[in-house]
């Protein structure tokens, strides 16, 4: 009974933590669910959505600071670091927290129209690639921890 406790509060402590990790992603998952996924008819965009959730901004089976081009378009359109920005706006509380949350939205939605003219990997633009009901893939992944490639070295690695 007296490892009980202590268990539990771990297992509490570390379910906390994880919810609040994953709370940037929902409203950014849900963000671009409405502005791009609802509004479309095509079924099969909808199903590809439903099932890579996250990828559409993340690189599959890496760490979360792995973004894909898409998402590399993005946050170069978001000052600093949303994790960051959440975790100091959560330590001064519930309303510094709600109104960064808010704050990160609109930029969001402004890099939604800036990563549309932004051209993917394969020579599209975002924007396009959304219109023909596609989804972004991993090609040109890297972390967010990483260097910018130069010009040159882009063209290398193709």
């Amino acid at each position: 009974m007296k490892n009980l406790i202590p268990t539990l509060l771990l297992t509490f402590s570390v379910l906390v933590t994880a919810s609040e990790t994953s709370r940037a992603i929902t409203p950014f998952k849900k963000a671009f669910e409405e502005k791009y996924v609802k509004s479309s008819d095509n079924d099969d965009f909808k199903a590809a959505f439903k099932k890579g959730g996250c990828n559409v901004c993340h690189a599959k089976d890496q760490k979360k600071d792995w973004l894909n081009a898409y998402g590399l378009a993005l946050a170069k359109n978001i000052p600093g670091s949303v994790k960051e920005r959440l975790d100091k706006a959560k330590a001064e509380g519930a309303e510094a927290s709600k109104a960064e949350n808010e704050k990160l939205l609109e930029e969001l939605k402004a890099a939604f129209e800036k990563a549309e003219e932004t051209k993917s990997p394969s020579e599209t633009t975002f924007g396009a690639m959304f219109k023909d009901h596609k989804l972004p893939t991993d090609e040109g992944a890297r972390s967010v921890n990483d260097p910018e490639p130069e010009e040159g070295d882009a063209a290398e690695a193709k």
